[in-house]
C-alpha cells in the first residue's frame, strides 16, 4: 500500500547537514501543504508513475568518511559507496569538504520546488562541497562516484560546487551499483562565477529495481561557461531534473542527453533553462533509444525573461523507437517575453530507417551489426560531445 510523503520521511534520518533554516522550514512545510506523492493529473508527473516509489520500505545509509585517502590517479576521485565517503587529497586552489561539515553560512543553496528537492533537504544524509578557487584551472578532473548496492537501500546526497570567478574544471559524475528496491536521491547545486568554465559528464547505469531521482541547479553569472552531457543506460527508473537559471549576460549553457532504455525500462527528462539576462546562449539536445516496453518523457522548456534580448536557444529532441510497444512521451516548449531573440525547438520520433539498414545489409552485414551501426551513429553527436576517457570507455564496451 502506497504512503504518503511524510510516511516517507519518517523512514528515512533527518538531515545532519546544516542547511539555513529557512531552507528547511520551506521543505517541511511543502512536504506538509502537498501531503500526498504527486499523480499523473500533475502536469510535471503526467507520464511518471510513483506507486512504486511511494511503496518502499527503506533503510537509510549513514555516511562516514574512510579513514584513509584515496591513492593519486588520473583523476580527483570522490566515492560515495552505500555508508562510505573517499575522498582523494585536494589540491592547490581546490577545496573538497564533505557538506555535513560545513556551516549554515557557506550553503549557497536558494529556493526548493517539488517533493524531490523537499525530500533532499529534509533527510539528506551528506554530500560532497567542493570550491575552485578564482583563477584556477584544474588539470585533472573531479570525478564523483555513486555506488549503491543492497536491497531497500535509501541514499540521499545533497552537493555543492561552488567555481570562483575566471575558475575552470572538468567534472565527472557517476551512478552505478544493483540494488532491490533502493532509492537514490542526489542534488547538485552548481554556482558559476564570472568567465568560469564547467564541464560535466555524467553516466548513469545502476542495476536492478532502482529508483533514482537526479537533481541539477546551475547558477551562471557574467560570460560564464556551462555544458553537461546526461548519459542514461538500461536503467530501471530514472527521473532527471535539470533547472539553469541564466542569471547574467554573456552565459553560454549546453545539455546534452542521451537516453537507451529497454525491457520495462522508464527514462524521464526534465530540463528547464531561464535566460534571464541578454546576450546569452544555450544548447540542448537530447536524443532516446528505446527497445522491448521501455518508457521515454523529454519536457523541456526555455524561458526568455522580458528584457533578456539577443538570446539565441536552440533545443532539439529525437528518439527511435525499436519496439512496437517502446513509448515516448515529448514534449519541447517556449516561453518568451522578449522580441529580439533568436529560438527554436522541435521533438521527433520514428524508427531506424530501412533503406539505410537495407543499404547495409546488401554489404554483407549482419541484421544485429548494422543495426548497432546506425544506433552509434544516430547517438555520435551526444556521445563526442563527452570529454571523460573513462565515461567514453564505459560508452563504447555499452554500445558494443
Amino acid at each position: 500500500m502506497s504512503g504518503t510523503l511524510i510516511d516517507f520521511c519518517k523512514q528515512l534520518n533527518p538531515t545532519p547537514l546544516n542547511l539555513p533554516e529557512a531552507l528547511l522550514k520551506a521543505a517541511k512545510d511543502g512536504i506538509e501543504f502537498q501531503h500526498h506523492f504527486p499523480t499523473t493529473r500533475d502536469e510535471a508527473w503526467k507520464y511518471t508513475r510513483l506507486g512504486r516509489v511511494s511503496a518502499l520500505k527503506l533503510s537509510p545509509v549513514k555516511i562516514n568518511p574512510s579513514a584513509d585517502p584515496l591513492p593519486s590517479s588520473d583523476s580527483i576521485d570522490i566515492i560515495f559507496e552505500n555508508g562510505t565517503w573517499y575522498c582523494a587529497q585536494p589540491t592547490a586552489g581546490l577545496h573538497i569538504d564533505f557538506s555535513g561539515d560545513i556551516d549554515s553560512i557557506a550553503w549557497n543553496a536558494c529556493t526548493l520546488q517539488g517533493h524531490v528537492q523537499h525530500i533532499n533537504a529534509l533527510t539528506a544524509q551528506g554530500g560532497v562541497a567542493i570550491r575552485i578557487d578564482a583563477n584556477t584551472k584544474l588539470i585533472k578532473p573531479i570525478r564523483i562516484i555513486h555506488r549503491l548496492n543492497g536491497e531497500h537501500t535509501g541514499l540521499i546526497l545533497h552537493h555543492q560546487f561552488v567555481l570562483d570567478n575566471h575558475a575552470s574544471a572538468q567534472l565527472e559524475v557517476i551512478f552505478e551499483g544493483l540494488g532491490d528496491d533502493s532509492y537514490e536521491n542526489i542534488l547538485f547545486d552548481f554556482f558559476l562565477g564570472v568567465g568560469s568554465t564547467l564541464h560535466t559528464d555524467m553516466l548513469q547505469q545502476t542495476k536492478g529495481t532502482h529508483y533514482g531521482f537526479h537533481t541539477q541547479r546551475i547558477y551562471q553569472r557574467k560570460d560564464s561557461t556551462f555544458a553537461l552531457q546526461t548519459i542514461t543506460a538500461n536503467t530501471h527508473f530514472t527521473r532527471n531534473e535539470i533547472e539553469v537559471f541564466s542569471q547574467e549576460e554573456g552565459t553560454h549553457t549546453q545539455l546534452y542527453g542521451a537516453f537507451i532504455g529497454q525491457e520495462n525500462n522508464h527514462i524521464d527528462n526534465h530540463t528547464y533553462v531561464h535566460h534571464m539576462a541578454p546576450n546569452c546562449t544555450s544548447d540542448e539536445n537530447y536524443k532516446g533509444v528505446l527497445s522491448h516496453k521501455a518508457t521515454g518523457v523529454f519536457n523541456g522548456k526555455v524561458k526568455v525573461y522580458k528584457d533578456a534580448q539577443k538570446i539565441n536557444a536552440y533545443q532539439a529532441n529525437k528518439n527511435i523507437l525499436l519496439s512496437d510497444q517502446a513509448t515516448i512521451n515529448a514534449k519541447p516548449e517556449l516561453e518568451i517575453y522578449a522580441d529580439d531573440v533568436k529560438c527554436s525547438h522541435g521533438s521527433t520520433t520514428g524508427q531506424l530507417d530501412q533503406q539505410a539498414l537495407f543499404f547495409l545489409r546488401t554489404r554483407g552485414i549482419s541484421e544485429t551489426k548494422a543495426i548497432d551501426m546506425l544506433i552509434n551513429g544516430f547517438l555520435a553527436e551526444i556521445v563526442g560531445a563527452v570529454k571523460s576517457s573513462h565515461i567514453q570507455e564505459a560508452l563504447h564496451t555499452l554500445l558494443d
